[in-house]
């Protein structure tokens, strides 16, 4: 199948209609990155307002990366039994109707309730856009356009970072008043409507052909294909080239005929175990073993990578240049690091949000390098190259503190770059008819350890700087073993 598919996505040609796709699936990245960091923002504020502790903080924050496992796993396995496209407008759905019910709920049950189900949604997004995008491009545009993603998903929680920097101060002058017309529920719902609009705009996508010809539609498949064509080249659908997309594929067709609500969820379930047994079966043992790995050691993800090397910039550029100032007043708590947006429930920490945009763009000129680069000097020496910079830079900022704001971007950067990698990777060692639960899979246990860390974690910041050169390095070590495709056809 992977040749047969290859060879008519490439008779497509590359136009228009592959910008819009790219297009709306960058929107739809940038409204679920602004989703995203909604929770790390509000939840000081939620303290102020609400009179939480520091325990509470941590508890909401945790509670968010349960979701976001929890979203990862239901939504890659509906991928793979309902297709890609359904999935993209229902997980848009899910993060609005979170942060309108966050905006305006009352109770810590309440609020934690929302917070969970928006995880839900934003990891279930996070998913399974990067499976539909992978599954319309050529081989050749595949690692640029994943980068690119990327990008704009960074790009997203940049401008999320500017919007809250620009509201916090009046949400905290109205803590307090009866009427409040500026407070942490109105940055809610803001970050929740950017949602509902692209869950409307999604409705034009086409459908995935890839999943359409896995699924045994050649037929709806090619109509797809004919589609783009005529959309690129400005031309008759007709006028497609002829291709045959009957092929050999591993999944049963869809049942025929209409069943009862149990049946289909045990159908669901029944489907979703046989294709786990296939990602552990001995043909893709290694590869599974590997990526869980890989992505439980790159488990902060963007969001809190970027927050702890903004605590650790920022707490040495209000120190002194001595070593033992960092070892020994530095301590990475997820608590003290969120509480760190404001210096007290009636002043923001300006300087916080603005070390936070700053760093944060080392992110978009490591994606920036990897679109350069990807496609042409490949994966390996990328992932080489960018956990030996990170890691290293990691263990300079011990020494060289003063130079913490270089050195972080740079880790941040390289960061990027093996973060975007590995989710290559595991897009293309898999076949269609599983792509989207194992992407799933893969991502329960980096937010169960985040989950956990969020709670236990009080540790130094200098043994915080080792462990975290280690994990970098540790991750570069499997991906190296994980077969690349670049510019040649998926797994299938």
């Amino acid at each position: 199948m992977n040749e047969i598919y290859e060879n008519a996505i490439t008779k497509t040609g590359w136009g228009l209609c592959n910008y819009f796709i790219i297009g709306l699936c960058s929107m739809c990245t940038m409204a679920e990155a602004g989703a995203s960091l909604v929770v790390v923002i509000l939840t000081p504020l939620l303290a102020c307002d609400r009179a939480y502790g520091k325990q509470d903080v941590m508890t909401l924050n945790a509670v968010s990366s349960l979701g976001m496992a929890v979203g990862a796993l239901i939504f890659g396995t509906l991928g793979d039994s309902n297709g890609r496209k359904l999935q993209i407008p229902t997980t848009m759905i899910v993060i609005f109707c979170a942060s309108i019910g966050l905006s305006f709920s009352q109770s810590y049950i309440l609020i934690g309730f929302c917070i969970f189900i928006l995880g839900v949604g934003v990891s279930g997004n996070n998913a399974i856009l990067r499976v539909y995008m992978i599954e319309c491009l050529p081989a050749k545009r595949r690692g640029i356009c994943l980068a690119f993603l990327d990008f704009m998903w960074i790009a997203g929680m940049i401008l999320a970072l500017a919007m809250s920097w620009w509201l916090v101060p009046s949400i905290i002058r109205m803590l307090g008043n009866e009427f409040r017309p500026s407070s942490w529920r109105v940055l809610a719902g803001i970050s929740g409507a950017p949602s509902l609009i692209m869950a409307c705009a999604t409705s034009l996508l086409p459908s995935s052909p890839r999943y359409l010809v896995s699924r045994r539609r050649p037929v709806q498949a090619l109509s797809v294909l004919q589609q783009i064509f005529a959309i690129n080249h400005a031309n008759h659908a007709d006028n497609f080239p002829q291709c045959n997309l009957d092929g050999d594929v591993t999944v049963d067709e869809d049942p025929e005929g209409t069943a009862s609500t149990l049946v289909t969820v045990k159908r669901h379930f029944s489907k979703t175990w046989k294709r786990i047994v296939l990602v552990c079966s001995p043909k893709f043992m290694k590869n599974t073993l590997l990526l869980l790995v890989i992505r439980a050691l790159l488990f902060p993800g963007f969001i809190w990578m970027s927050l702890w090397t903004t605590h650790l910039t920022h707490v040495t550029s209000n120190r002194e240049n001595t070593t033992l100032t960092l070892s020994e007043h530095c301590v990475t708590d997820t608590g003290d690091i969120v509480m760190s947006f404001l210096h007290n429930c009636h002043v923001a920490n300006y300087s916080f949000f603005e070390y936070s945009i700053i760093l944060s763009s080392g992110y978009a000129l490591g994606e920036c390098l990897l679109m350069l680069g990807v496609d042409a000097i490949g994966k390996k020496l990328s992932i080489i190259t960018s956990s030996l910079t990170g890691g290293t830079s990691l263990i300079a900022l011990i020494f060289l503190f003063p130079n913490a704001p270089v050195l972080s971007i740079t880790f941040l950067a390289s960061y990027s770059i093996m973060h975007t990698i590995t989710t290559i990777l595991l897009l293309e060692n898999y076949p269609t008819s599983v792509r989207g639960t194992m992407t799933g899979l893969t991502g329960v246990l980096p937010h169960l350890v985040s989950f956990f860390i969020k709670f236990l974690m009080h540790i130094p910041c200098t043994t915080t700087l080792y462990i975290v050169s280690s994990l970098l390095i540790g991750a570069a070590i499997p991906a190296l073993l994980i077969p690349d495709f670049t510019n040649a056809p998926m797994q299938e």
